[in-house]
């Protein structure tokens, strides 16, 4: 979508809330969702490039991207009652259960571009989910990180909640990136 169709008023910035992640998962054989980010006031998606740059006999730079590995950070996860996602991860530390947290699929819903009905996203399929701390002092922090697989398709989500569909683009496929 060009960049003029974004459904912000000209010279509106778009807001954090606008940039939704959601997780994914199997609870036996019930499909699980929770957004991510209760109560953590920053977090950003970081694509962490593989440059590599090189300069020729003429002493020109050209660089090269070879790929990104996205990852997104939610410091702090407290631990909060309700937290599906939370208990979750927590079985799974406690079972040492760590080939368990590769099995997740994570959604990017950039909501600053569609309309309701029809917010573009990202579905991103394989994903891990670590966790990478517990304890804190007045509350238990639980900071997790999602890496995104780059196993992904391009499509639309018809709400912003956690119970939207999610309809894949025509001719969309996975493995891009």
């Amino acid at each position: 979508m060009p960049v003029s169709q974004f459904n912000l008023n000209a010279g509106q910035r778009a807001e954090r809330k606008l940039l939704i992640t959601v997780a994914e998962w199997m609870e036996g054989s019930q499909q699980t969702r929770e957004i991510l980010g209760t109560r953590t006031e920053d977090s950003s998606i970081e694509y962490n490039p593989d440059i590599e740059t090189t300069t020729d006999i003429l002493g020109i730079n050209y660089t090269d991207i070879n790929r990104t590995q996205p990852q997104q950070d939610f410091d702090p996860y407290l631990v909060l009652g309700g937290s599906k996602l939370g208990a979750k991860l927590n079985d799974i530390r406690r079972r040492n259960a760590l080939s368990e947290l590769n099995q997740f699929t994570v959604y990017v819903i950039t909501a600053f571009v569609g309309s309701a009905g029809s917010y573009e996203a990202e579905k991103h399929s394989n994903c891990t989910i670590t966790y990478n701390s517990m304890g804190g002092d007045a509350n238990v922090n639980f900071p997790i990180s999602v890496y995104l697989s780059n196993d992904s398709v391009t499509g639309t989500v018809d709400k912003l909640s956690d119970d939207f569909t999610f309809t894949a683009d025509s001719g969309s496929s996975g493995l891009s990136g």
